[in-house]
């Protein structure tokens, strides 16, 4: 059966079209559907087809566990997370432990243990900024975590606040610093875990996402995909999370896992995933000027020699590298040691690269480096306003060149970074076209806006080139037929008509996964 799908807007590798033939499972020519002897037609009644999205970073089960939670994410005041905290334990009185995201860092207010304390204190209660490199807990958290005392531990890494009187405020930043408190906290079960994952699995599937890397993959954490695989609708590429205290001793349990994804049709190892430095929010990511707020560069979380060798490994492994890098100096670091390592069988990574120049993108270019971003950050919203005290306004306004990117002819992939912010793709390609995600916010830095051809080029084909597939589903004839429709012609709406824009269908392989049948 050959199909004609008509009556619409349809992506073409080189721009839109208005029909489309398919095959079963593959893209079909003209020719195909002619000589078919079984034909069907499928009107699009308007609306847009499109290859369906891939996310290249993003947490699906960390998110799913946030699903599951208490829901902070819309609170616009302080008061108002601790009354939604307050009615959770209320409706679930047997929780000994309370962790929930993700709260607006740019709220107005103290964030002190104390507030919280008022709303909740019989119980730890650990919250998640929405940079999810920060928490806020109250005093029975830090009293459990052995943190209430003036004698707080000293960290390579991230910091403790602490008043006047030396102790802990609540705020917590950093993995070296947050996991001091999360370490003490009781672990998931594998079958809130699995339901975790599968509630992250069916909301990025409505969203015409049909593959997704997890860049940040610990140790229990493939056991629960490989528990779910056979009910996930998605492909998942897995990114292994390297510690630089520990990572020989998880280069060899990671390696215990492997095989087990040998032959797995939905799940894949895919990446070792560093983090070499922190966030702006925190004032931690590796910059080359000093932050307005605290005279200090930031951090970098591994020292070079460390880093090359875990590289090294990695590609042995047959692997690729990952990098978390956001402040320029971060970026330059993970260059450097990506030029001193062994080349590797796959393409490097840099993810977030929030804050470039021109020199930076040219050496990534040089080294055939990904550049994984995340369209939905450029915009003057509460996370990014955040940031401005500490880097200025100059340098805030110059974040996420993306134009700039393109330009050099880097392969730029689109992610969400989910929970940090939105999962939904439309939303992040309206905001990569305009930079911003509403007509009231100022536009941020229009001079690195994209079109939404390139747009959606960044959440398909290229996160798909980054990852190393050889056939791209880009609706070329011969290619499979992975498809995302939407309910209007995308190509003649403005940012409102983007961002209220609804999915409708979504194929992989031929199959519709959504809506089920």
């Amino acid at each position: 059966m050959v199909t004609r799908y008509y009556n619409g807007t349809i992506w073409h590798p080189h721009g839109f079209g208005s029909i489309l033939y398919v095959d079963g499972d593959q893209v079909a020519s003209e020719r195909d559907y002619y000589e078919a002897d079984e034909r069907e037609e499928f009107d699009l009644n308007g609306g847009t087809l499109l290859p369906a999205f891939r996310d290249g970073h993003a947490h699906p089960l960390f998110a799913g566990r946030e699903l599951l939670s208490a829901k902070i994410s819309d609170c616009r005041t302080l008061e108002e997370i601790g009354e939604s905290l307050k009615s959770y334990l209320t409706e679930n009185p047997n929780l000994a432990w309370l962790d929930a995201g993700s709260y607006d860092r740019s709220l107005a207010g103290e964030k002190t243990r104390q507030f919280l304390d008022s709303y909740i204190s019989e119980i730890p209660l650990v919250l998640h900024a929405d940079d999810h490199h920060t928490i806020w807990v109250n005093s029975k958290a830090l009293e459990v975590a052995g943190l209430l005392g003036t004698e707080l531990p000293s960290l390579p890494t991230g910091s403790i606040d602490t008043d006047e009187q030396g102790l802990s405020t609540g705020i917590l930043r950093e993995f070296d610093a947050i996991e001091l408190v999360t370490r003490h906290a009781p672990k998931p079960s594998a079958e809130s875990d699995i339901q975790a994952l599968l509630a992250a699995d069916r909301a990025l599937l409505a969203s015409g996402i049909v593959s997704v890397q997890d860049a940040w993959v610990v140790q229990g954490m493939t056991e629960v995909y490989l528990s779910a695989e056979k009910e996930l609708s998605l492909h998942y590429q897995l990114a292994f999370k390297l510690d630089p205290n520990s990572f020989p001793s998880d280069f060899e349990y990671y390696e215990t896992l492997l095989p087990k994804l040998v032959g797995s049709k939905k799940l894949k190892a895919q990446a070792m995933k560093f983090f070499v430095d922190g966030v702006f929010g925190s004032a931690t990511a590796r910059v080359s000027t000093p932050y307005l707020t605290t005279a200090a560069n930031g951090d970098l979380n591994w020292d070079r020699d460390s880093l090359v060798t875990a590289i090294n490994r990695t590609h042995q492994l047959g692997l690729q590298t990952h990098i978390h890098a956001i402040g320029d100096a971060g970026v330059e670091f993970a260059l450097t040691a990506l030029e001193k390592a062994d080349k590797g069988t796959q393409l490097p990574v840099i993810a977030h690269a929030e804050l470039t120049n021109p020199v930076l993108l040219d050496r990534a270019k040089a080294l055939g480096v990904s550049l994984c971003v995340q369209p939905f950050w450029a915009q003057y919203n509460g996370m990014l306003n955040s940031c401005i005290p500490h880097l200025g306004s100059d340098r805030t306004e110059s974040l996420y060149a993306f134009r700039d990117m393109l330009d050099l002819g880097i392969n730029l992939a689109f992610s969400s970074d989910w929970p940090v912010s939105n999962y939904a793709p439309i939303e992040g390609i309206a905001v990569a076209v305009n930079r911003r995600s509403s007509p009231e916010q100022k536009v941020h830095n229009s001079q690195q806006s994209i079109s939404l051809i390139e747009a959606i080029t960044a959440y398909t084909t290229a996160v798909q080139k980054m990852l190393g597939h050889r056939n791209v589903a880009d609706f070329s004839v011969g290619t499979s037929f992975d498809a995302v429709l939407f309910d209007r012609d995308l190509k003649s709406e403005d940012l409102e008509g983007l961002m209220a824009a609804k999915v409708l269908a979504v194929f992989r392989n031929g199959y519709k996964l959504f809506p089920h049948h």
